[in-house]
């Protein structure tokens, strides 16, 4: 095999997409996790590992709605692994379900903006009418709520164009990761809260970060499982400051644990 043939067939390898190292349960999904940092649930990005492709130990494996499917299968996961709290639950790769593992977790608040918060955010014009009220309900909350009693508290009743609205204030506030979500042990119904409250001990260590130091981890981590790094993808599909990821990875060219071949930056660590 040429060299980029052995890079893909190493990231392959370490991303669990291939039938001898396929994962077959939700224990190995969040030992996948928590080795690689950063996983969608199903396919989202080229450039980030799923559970999906991992259990079924094929990249390029396709997904089938039926519930009695291996998408199925995958999909019942999100609570397996939400219950046993394997791992932080956001939408963070291309706005899809990702699971960020607890020990790269402060990198990735410190990056996303979650060293911030709602009200200050929303006094600078950055976050919406709708986002704050959403964040204004949580943050008089006793605890978590549950999507019903959010939804009332924050002033979105039943309907079609009210659960859209409310959608959308959600998915920004996920996009600042202000939003934490949160799997009951009883019932179905997702529990939302604050992150800072929820996670107050990860806040601080965000909170402690440079940006800079932060972007070093979260590079570190995910270059190591995934061998090479396309920087203008990875950057647009993280939603992360393309310049900022690119001074990132020249900082591991520079301390020798990268490489650069033909516009990738290739791992020098296996």
């Amino acid at each position: 095999m040429d060299d980029h043939e052995q890079r893909e067939a190493r990231r392959r390898a370490n991303w669990c997409q291939t039938p001898a190292t396929r994962i077959p349960d939700p224990d190995a999904a969040a030992a996948l996790i928590d080795r690689v940092g950063l996983a969608t649930l199903f396919a989202a990005s080229p450039e980030v590992p799923n559970l999906f492709h991992a259990y079924m130990g094929d990249p390029q494996a396709t997904t089938d709605s039926k519930w009695d499917s291996p998408a199925g299968e995958v999909y019942s996961w999100r609570w397996a692994l939400g219950r046993r709290e394997a791992a932080f639950y956001t939408a963070l790769v291309r706005g899809k379900p990702t699971w960020v593992s607890w020990k790269l977790l402060p990198a990735v608040l410190r990056l996303k903006g979650a060293a911030g918060d709602a009200e200050g955010l929303y006094r600078a014009g950055q976050l919406s009418e709708n986002a704050h009220r959403i964040a204004q309900a949580l943050n008089a909350a006793d605890g978590v709520l549950e999507t019903g009693a959010l939804r009332k508290a924050a002033g979105f009743p039943t309907g079609t164009q009210q659960r859209a609205a409310y959608l959308k204030a959600v998915e920004e506030l996920e996009g600042y990761m202000l939003l934490a979500k949160l799997f009951s042990p009883d019932d179905d119904d997702m529990r939302h809260g604050l992150v800072r409250r929820c996670y107050p001990a990860h806040a601080a260590q965000a909170d402690a970060l440079t940006p800079e130091a932060a972007m070093d981890q979260l590079l570190a981590s995910y270059l190591l499982a995934a061998v090479y790094a396309e920087p203008k993808v990875l950057a647009r599909h993280l939603r992360l400051d393309a310049a900022a990821l690119r001074a990132g990875l020249d900082r591991l060219v520079a301390a020798g644990r990268a490489g650069v071949d033909e516009g990738l930056f290739v791992s020098d660590e296996r």
